[in-house]
């Protein structure tokens, strides 16, 4: 018994440390002339907006305006320098910092051509959704603007639009059981060139076919459609957020489709996919191949 005693105590000291694991973590060294080189480590695989606030500072001056507000790509980034007024004096300090997904300026544009999210030749009804919360608890969503497609279990979710993968959760085993309601989904997170997140889901249980890191190409499968039985049934959930300052309202998205070409979807219509190399390759450098692969329609 009083081994086990221990073993709780060791395991409520440990706690803190164990949920304290942050994405972006602040840090600072002292160097050889009493400057205090602040750096932070962005664990993610997306940028993030770093900002740093004082509370405490004296005998200091920085190399950067403070507050300290500026964009972290991912790994280790140098913030700023704090060095002494008094050479002879220390410095005393006390902070806080926050972060949040995304960019200070996304480089959104209204004319971009995306594919619709299915296999090439299927068709499908439609349907848009408004102010809708991202899945991914990751920040608070400026701006947002979801489709949804009826589908089947077992179909396959193709990328519209290339970008890197920045988040993936198929660990929901809801979706697949009949839930009738469920407070989460299965999703796969996909952050574009202009900085904006595409939220591909809802996906059967370990059906994600891509990894955090990953780049994909425009229609390359992704994974496949979870059996969620709530709402209308299982469908393919599509959205794209934009984590900035100046989106006050979401932004209706242009799909190409086959027969209609370019333009915005009409909500309850139905469309046939179509995936034309060229708007396959309007984000890729001429040197970068097509990527292709295997998936259920």
């Amino acid at each position: 018994m009083k081994n086990l005693f221990l073993l709780l105590a060791a395991l409520l000291l440990l706690q803190p440390s164990l949920f304290s694991q942050r994405t972006v973590e602040v840090s600072y060294i002292q160097d050889t002339k009493g400057n205090y080189v602040f750096s932070c480590s962005n664990k993610a695989f997306c940028t993030y907006v770093l900002s740093v606030e004082f509370t405490t500072l004296q005998n200091a001056q920085s190399d950067h305006s403070l507050p300290y507000e500026a964009e972290v790509r991912p790994g280790v980034n140098k913030l700023f320098t704090l060095s002494p007024i008094k050479k002879m004096e220390d410095i005393q300090l006390k902070y806080k910092s926050s972060y949040r997904k995304g960019c200070l300026h996304p480089s959104f544009s209204p004319d971009f051509t995306y594919l619709l999210p299915i296999a090439p030749g299927k068709e499908a009804q439609v349907y848009e959704i408004w102010n809708t919360a991202n899945n991914a608890g990751s920040g608070q969503i400026d701006s947002s603007y979801t489709i949804r497609l009826k589908m089947k279990p077992g179909d396959t979710i193709y990328a519209a639009r290339r970008g890197t993968v920045s988040a993936v959760d198929v660990s929901n085993t809801e979706n697949d059981a009949g839930a009738t309601t469920t407070g989460s989904w299965n999703f796969v997170e996909i952050v574009h060139g202009d900085c904006s997140f595409g939220q591909y889901g809802v996906l059967k249980k370990d059906g994600a076919f891509v990894k955090p890191g990953q780049l994909v190409e425009a229609g390359t499968p992704i994974g496949l459609v979870g059996g969620d039985q709530y709402g209308r049934g299982s469908d393919v959930r599509f959205s794209v957020s934009y984590y900035g300052g100046q989106f006050s309202a979401p932004t209706p998205l242009q799909f190409w489709t086959k027969k209609n070409g370019k333009g915005r979807l009409k909500h309850g219509g139905t469309y046939i996919s179509e995936h034309p190399p060229a708007i396959i390759a309007q984000e890729m450098s001429k040197k970068a191949p097509v990527k292709k692969g295997k998936g259920k329609g």
